[in-house]
């Protein structure tokens, strides 16, 4: 029985060593559906003012905002 009492230690180790050096950013595979929805997506191909008139429809930035953009963007 003594001779047991270092097998759970042994696989403790490796799970906090790994739980240690996981991504601070919290997007691991295992993040919540909400938190992984914020990350940025990778380059879409897609015009600036097609990405603004997205985000317009969506809701995220109002007609002022879109107004500022188009201004901005020409």
């Amino acid at each position: 029985m003594m001779m047991f009492l270092w097998l759970p230690f042994v696989l403790l180790i490796p799970f906090a060593i790994v739980w240690m050096l996981r991504p601070a950013s919290g997007m691991g595979c295992c993040a919540p559906a909400q938190v992984q929805q914020r990350r940025t997506p990778g380059p879409t191909g897609l015009e600036p003012m097609d990405i603004a008139r997205q985000r317009l429809a969506r809701g995220e930035i109002t007609t002022a905002q879109f107004e500022e953009i188009r201004r901005v963007i020409g």
